[in-house]
């Protein structure tokens, strides 16, 4: 709602697991949130349980179309007036870059690059100007693919890295308008929709060498809200892996 002088945050693939507790966290520090997700079912569930504790605001697209970012961004600043920080928690990728590098479809490869690198730098051109009217963050959410090499990760460890070139330098350039970015990068987060997919005996695998404990979405929030905050004003181009001890 425009007029709101309160500090609006937008999440681009909120209605995951990360995503709605990031959203969570920051309704109760007095954030306003603009939650976005492909599915409307989904959506609406979270807006109407996040509600309770602060203004939030759903947006549905499918960020397969060239113009997504452009219609979340504008949807946000248009509903509240402000956009204050972006954090990009978006993970899906077409069937066919998983696994060993023989087993991939050289088919997907453009588009899930195009879904990962060229999809963070849409939303970056798009939330730009308003990030820069009051010095705002920009996050993505990565994967410690990009920073450690590991078996079945050829494709993912690429266009994460991918991801995390861009925001280091997108940082150094921006920082000349005041806008902040940063890059979280998680391995395995108990509790999200990947953790199924990785399947019960490899999360265990992963639970036994972090001797921290693997993290859980609620251990990402207070990280990502930080890093948008006024405390880390003089902070940026970092890439912060999230993983229990996991990864050195």
């Amino acid at each position: 709602m425009a007029g709101d002088e309160r500090n609006v945050l937008l999440l681009a693939g909120g209605s995951g697991s990360i995503g709605s507790a990031i959203a969570h966290h920051a309704l109760m520090q007095g954030w306003q949130v603009a939650l976005h997700g492909r599915t409307a079912g989904k959506v609406e569930a979270h807006v109407a349980s996040l509600s309770a504790y602060g203004n939030v605001q759903g947006i549905l697209a499918d960020v397969t179309e060239s113009d997504a970012a452009q219609r979340i961004v504008t949807a946000a600043a248009e509903h509240y007036g402000r956009i204050d920080a972006v954090i990009d928690c978006i993970a899906t990728g077409p069937a066919g870059i998983a696994g060993l590098f023989t087993d991939t479809s050289p088919a997907a490869y453009g588009r899930f690059l195009d879904l990962s690198v060229g999809w963070l730098e849409r939303l970056a051109h798009a939330a730009y100007p308003f990030l820069a009217a009051r010095g705002g963050t920009l996050i993505g959410l990565v994967s410690d693919a990009g920073i450690h090499a590991a078996p079945r990760q050829t494709l993912i460890g690429a266009a994460r890295a991918g991801a995390i070139g861009f925001l280091r330098n997108f940082a150094m350039e921006a920082a000349r308008d005041g806008i902040r970015a940063h890059a979280i990068s998680p391995s395995f987060v108990e509790g999200t929709d990947s953790a199924v997919r990785m399947g019960s005996e490899r999360m265990a695998k992963a639970a036994t060498r972090a001797g921290l404990g693997l993290p859980t979405a609620d251990d990402i929030a207070p990280l990502a809200l930080f890093l948008c905050s006024e405390g880390a004003r003089r902070i940026t181009g970092q890439v912060i892996s999230v993983n229990g001890g996991l990864n050195a």
